[in-house]
């Protein structure tokens, strides 16, 4: 009980994200069978793209235990008042007689914002339910040009042993039905396979000159890490992959924008540091060397605190390949880029990994 009460504590002191409308209370659904019953609590409303938008018209989780329930619920933002009634509907919940079905689904205007579950009933074993994305707005009700995100909860008591599959028919804002399949082992977040992007080049390719710096009192940002320690696009913990980073592509002109993410495509929560702990470094014939300098006077250490990351979740990174935008959103002011970048490999390395780095790399072209 301990650990729940942080939880849904830490749920009900975030910002709103999204806004409730229609029936916002619990509901008790008739499954007109005898070894279930089933009570259903909205969860919230938003508008920021899920991981999953790209691939399907919903999402269902079947939830288990607490661990499963903190790895889903930790990546939505919940107002004061919808964190208090998640946390009253799921007070007492006993997973070893009941289950918790999470689903969210997709609908083109800010008026989606309900999710109606019905006809939750057991079948050979496996729970069924039927959910559809609905429009509770009023007649000549203006509403907000925005895909919208609703989601709901779903709690299924048993009076045997409680079952550990589902399969929902969910209908979006646009009337697309789909049936989804949902076990308690099934991945939280995306899988490292469907992430987008790459890790580096494939071809290998030669050194340029080392970094030297002709302005005086400056020091070269040092390497924050074991090169022993890194390794390309993925970390592991236990033999399973748990973060992925990734780079929108390998070769870029001088004044393009590179984008690069950091995903848990794990099944729980995992904690990094900071996203302010990284490197930008040249490939250079003295090893590879960070491109930005600072004054050699000034502190270049880091703040030490975790970031906890819910699966699907993580960081991103968006820098314009110039002088200037390569330290636009550096930790230190101090910082510039001295020489000026040449043509050559990069990478951008990621230490905040507790006992490693991660790291991308890509060719700039002058």
């Amino acid at each position: 009980m301990i650990q729940r009460r942080r939880t849904f504590l830490a749920l009900a002191g975030l910002g709103v994200v999204g806004t409730l409308a229609g029936c916002t209370g619990p509901g008790r659904e008739n499954t007109g069978d005898a070894a279930i019953t089933a009570e259903t609590q909205p969860f919230t409303t938003h508008s920021s793209r899920p991981w999953w938008s790209e691939e399907a018209p919903g999402r269902v989780v079947l939830i288990d235990d607490e661990t499963r329930e903190r790895a889903v619920f930790g990546s939505y933002d919940l107002s004061d008042d919808r964190a208090e009634a998640v946390r009253e509907f799921l007070s007492d919940i006993a997973y070893d007689s009941e289950r918790l079905i999470f689903i969210e689904s997709v609908g083109p205007n800010a008026c989606y914002d309900r999710l109606d579950v019905t006809n939750v009933r057991l079948v050979d074993g496996e729970i069924g339910a039927r959910a559809n994305a609905l429009d509770t707005s009023e007649e000549d009700t203006a509403c907000a040009e925005v895909i919208t995100y609703p989601s709901t909860l779903v709690r299924v008591t048993f009076e045997e042993t409680p079952a550990d599959s589902a399969s929902v028919e969910l209908t979006d804002g646009w009337g697309e039905t789909t049936t989804i399949a949902a076990t308690v082992d099934d991945p939280i977040g995306p899988g490292v396979d469907s992430l987008e992007g790459a890790i580096q080049p494939e071809s290998p390719t030669d050194p340029i000159e080392p970094l030297e710096c002709d302005r005086d009192g400056t020091e070269r940002h040092p390497q924050a890490f074991e090169e022993g320690d890194m390794s390309w696009g993925n970390v592991e913990h236990d033999g399973e992959v748990i973060l992925g980073l990734r780079i929108d592509d390998t070769e870029f002109e001088y004044g393009d924008t590179a984008r690069i993410q950091l995903t848990n495509v794990a099944s729980e929560t995992v904690n990094t540091g900071n996203r302010a702990k990284y490197n930008v470094q040249a490939y250079t014939e003295a090893g590879w060397q960070d491109v930005r300098v600072g004054d050699s006077e000034r502190f270049f250490g880091y703040t030490d605190e975790a970031i906890v990351h819910s699966p699907g979740d993580g960081f991103n990174w968006t820098f314009e390949l110039t002088e200037d935008g390569i330290v636009a959103d550096a930790f230190h002011d101090h910082l510039t880029v001295c020489p000026e970048l040449s043509e050559g490999r990069y990478r951008f390395v990621f230490w905040g990994v507790i006992g490693g780095a991660v790291a991308v790399a890509f060719d700039l072209r002058t």
